[in-house]
């Protein structure tokens, strides 16, 4: 298949996007795909054993400064986004290349409002897909133009990143992903591999995209997701009082949410679907292509065609859900009070080109969610004022307007700090 006879790819290919994991295709993706998986989970993307307890402590650390930070903001009508942005990155530097950020360093907010555009200017590449003639309207053109900037900024950004780690490389220290794929290569120049390691494409552009992938769809969306939850919460308060009633009962009032908890807390996990269903972040998932001609439902579709899930199409779907527009858990709930997740549920995409990062995701959309929820009473911002609106921007993701929220502490036995180093260990509260 050649990524050149698909529209939106062919733009990709001219501004040097064919590679990393989510725009790449044939050999290169599979064998990327396969470096990843089995490097990811070595590094704590996977749902049982040391690598998980590993994961939850990154998480949990970040968690605990996104808590400290808006106990300074109680009280006062706070945006979120610029703090969740910093906290849900922060796991992924952790992860990538084992450094942290702090709120408004300058070359962070820079990074992540790249990022930020980037997410809105791939939504208007979309109609190429359909219509490529409209990639050379002229506005289209300077998008592409932007992107194609915008990604060179980007590029050197994580060029640094990996000059620094070849400098300081230490084959018996495995620090994070870039130390990883550092070893890779020196085991295919060792063995005479160079040629062959992905496709002998250059390796360090490679590194720059699977970096620039990595926090695009584990940044962005995680954080876009919980800012709707936030916007839900807000709209919906009898649901926060049971989510709140819930995780009183099974954690109690001295420590914070673990995932160990996650099973005796199926109202929380249930709102959590429920968001994830309703917003649907990513409208559109990967791209797939038709090796052969082939025929469905009476249609034919030729080779190379492009194949889009509509995932928000899905999810909004009267025929497989109960009045989809309505905020309802208990649809992830059966008559036993257990989660349920029926096949037509696909927030991370289908098939094997589906999110990479789902363990991570839901990793952090349970402890930031249920821990904020635990912590804080979210109020709308200013008695005076309406409600948010759940309007979304469009782009690449669904986005919600811009929004504030007010925080009110709920009272606690400890500190949230106190909470993750007296309290390790515990059993849910409540359990045998």
């Amino acid at each position: 298949m050649s990524c050149q006879k698909l529209g939106i790819l062919q733009i990709f290919n001219e501004i040097n996007f064919i590679s990393g994991i989510i725009n790449s295709d044939g050999r290169l993706w599979k064998e990327q795909r396969k470096f990843l998986h089995d490097k990811l989970r070595r590094l704590g993307m996977t749902y049982s054993g040391q690598g998980k307890h590993e994961m939850e402590a990154r998480i949990m650390k970040e968690v605990e400064v996104f808590l400290h930070t808006l106990s300074k903001e109680r009280n006062n009508s706070t945006d979120l986004n610029p703090i969740l942005c910093t906290s849900i990155s922060n796991v992924i530097c952790s992860l990538v290349m084992s450094v942290r950020f702090k709120q408004k360093d300058a070359k962070f907010t820079r990074f992540m409002n790249l990022i930020a555009e980037g997410f809105r200017l791939f939504g208007s590449l979309n109609y190429a897909n359909f219509f490529p003639i409209m990639r050379y309207l002229p506005g289209l053109q300077e998008v592409i133009k932007k992107i194609a900037k915008n990604r060179t900024e980007m590029a050197a950004f994580f060029q640094e990143t990996v000059d620094d780690h070849r400098a300081t490389f230490d084959s018996h220290n495995m620090r994070d992903l870039i130390d990883n794929y550092l070893m890779e290569i020196e085991d295919a120049k060792a063995t005479g591999r160079s040629e062959e390691l992905f496709q002998g494409k250059e390796h360090d552009r490679q590194m720059q995209q699977i970096i620039g992938d990595l926090f695009s769809a584990g940044m962005e969306t995680i954080k876009t997701t919980l800012l709707w939850a936030v916007l839900y919460m807000i709209h919906e308060p009898e649901v926060a009082s049971k989510i709140q009633e819930e995780l009183d009962r099974v954690v109690g009032r001295n420590r914070l949410p673990k995932l160990e908890d996650r099973p005796y807390l199926p109202y929380t996990e249930a709102v959590i679907l429920e968001v994830l269903r309703i917003s649907s972040v990513v409208p559109l998932g990967t791209t797939h292509s038709i090796h052969q001609e082939t025929k469905l439902g009476g249609y034919t579709i030729p080779e190379n065609a492009h194949v889009v899930p509509l995932l928000h199409a899905v999810h909004m779907d009267p025929n497989l859900w109960d009045e989809p527009k309505a905020f309802k858990p208990e649809r992830f709930l059966n008559q036993e009070g257990k989660v349920c997740k029926p096949e037509y549920f696909m927030p991370f995409g289908v098939g094997r080109r589906m999110c990479l990062g789902d363990v991570l995701a839901r990793m952090e959309l349970f402890e930031f969610f249920s821990s904020l929820m635990h912590t804080f009473h979210l109020r709308k911002a200013g008695e005076d004022s309406g409600l948010p609106t759940l309007e979304a921007t469009t782009g690449a993701t669904l986005t919600p307007l811009p929004f504030e929220v007010s925080l009110v502490q709920r009272p606690l036995q400890d500190s949230p700090h106190e909470f993750l180093n007296t309290c390790q260990g515990l059993r849910p509260a409540g359990s045998l």
